[in-house]
């Protein structure tokens, strides 16, 4: 139950939405043109939703407000490059907290895309609440859609996130490979993906191809951290914990100064073994602590080692510390409780 707790942690942390959405080696030109034309589909496929009955007017209108920031945010003159980094791009902090644990949990289910999919898991999760819009009938208006006309990525996208939220892993898998047949360079799919793969379960062809594709990217980029950090991910995905572990090694050499790769590298390192963290893991997550003194994944594992070390003081501090940290109504806050009880009573690890 314990690795749970790290589960609960990492997907605080919607590591996959940034990184894949960083920018690729293309010329920039050529990035903001396809990242147009993802955004005008995007407004598109948003105004047949609505047309459809598929997005209420609340949903529609927080949806275009963000769509239309991120098309005026394009419009803004791009930085000029660093002299002395010209071909690196700034990262956004988007690591800071994320264990691998495929073996466990495979999704990122903090990736969620605005008040309708908040909407439609409150549904799920309190059925005889009062609610205007039955999520079962909009996810039917969604796919009678498609079945006419199947060459919408975006529509492909939003069923499958549908799926996930109604509990059709399955379904959602095929809506995702889907999108990944029609849209092969959008890398941000896979992340969606990750929601609905199953530990055992290979991925579909579509899926399957794009992550051949990161694969190919470290081949053609060898020294950009970005492509490694990519191929982590997408090694995680498919249960490969040694090689994400590798891949994200790699990037840490690579960019040793970024807090968020550092955490990926010491999550991949401690889902190898996290019932025992390794010296490794243990010395990865304490340069991350110095660096960030709440990160809640560093508190757990640390407080785990000092258990295990014989250091049940310590033990009990750090977690007092990740306690401090959880909302009141987190579900997570009950687990760590009874690892900071079991340290106080002297029993053996949590």
């Amino acid at each position: 139950m314990t690795a749970l707790v790290l589960t609960g942690l990492a997907v605080l942390a919607a590591v996959a939405w940034l990184v894949l959405r960083l920018p690729s080696p293309a010329s920039a030109p050529d990035t903001l043109a396809t990242r147009r034309a993802q955004l005008q589909a995007s407004l598109d496929e948003l105004a047949r939703a609505r047309s459809d009955g598929v997005l209420d007017e609340a949903s529609f209108a927080d949806e275009q407000r963000r769509l239309q920031a991120d098309m005026a945010a394009l419009a803004q003159p791009a930085p000029a490059p660093s002299a002395s980094r010209p071909d690196r791009t700034l990262w956004p902090f988007a690591l800071a907290v994320f264990i691998l644990l495929p073996a466990a949990a495979v999704g990122l289910y903090g990736y969620l895309q605005g008040p309708f999919w908040q909407q439609m898991d409150a549904m799920r999760d309190a059925p005889n609440a009062a609610a205007p819009v039955d999520p079962a009938a909009m996810v039917a208006r969604l796919e009678a859609r498609l079945a006419k006309d199947g060459s919408d990525p975006e529509g492909w996208r939003r069923l499958g996130r549908s799926y996930v939220v109604l509990g059709r892993p399955a379904d959602a898998r095929r809506a995702y490979d889907r999108a990944a047949q029609l849209a092969p360079d959008d890398l941000t799919l896979l992340e969606g993906y990750a929601d609905a793969a199953e530990p055992g379960v290979a991925p579909p062809p579509g899926i399957a191809a794009m992550i051949a594709s990161v694969e190919q990217g470290i081949l053609a980029t060898p020294d950009d951290p970005r492509a490694w950090v990519r191929a982590g991910f997408a090694r995680s995905m498919q249960g490969d914990r040694t090689g994400a572990r590798d891949a994200y090694a790699r990037a840490h050499e690579l960019d040793p100064q970024r807090p968020e790769v550092l955490a990926a590298y010491a999550a991949s390192e401690y889902a190898l073994n996290p019932q025992q963290p390794s010296a490794r893991a243990v010395e990865l997550y304490e340069r991350l602590l110095k660096i960030n003194p709440d990160n809640g994944s560093a508190l757990w594992v640390l407080g785990q080692a000092a258990q295990r070390a014989g250091q049940p003081a310590q033990a009990r501090d750090y977690w007092q510390r990740l306690l401090g940290l959880l909302p009141a109504d987190s579900p997570m806050r009950a687990q760590v409780q009874r690892a900071i009880d079991t340290v106080a009573g002297g029993a053996g690890a949590p």
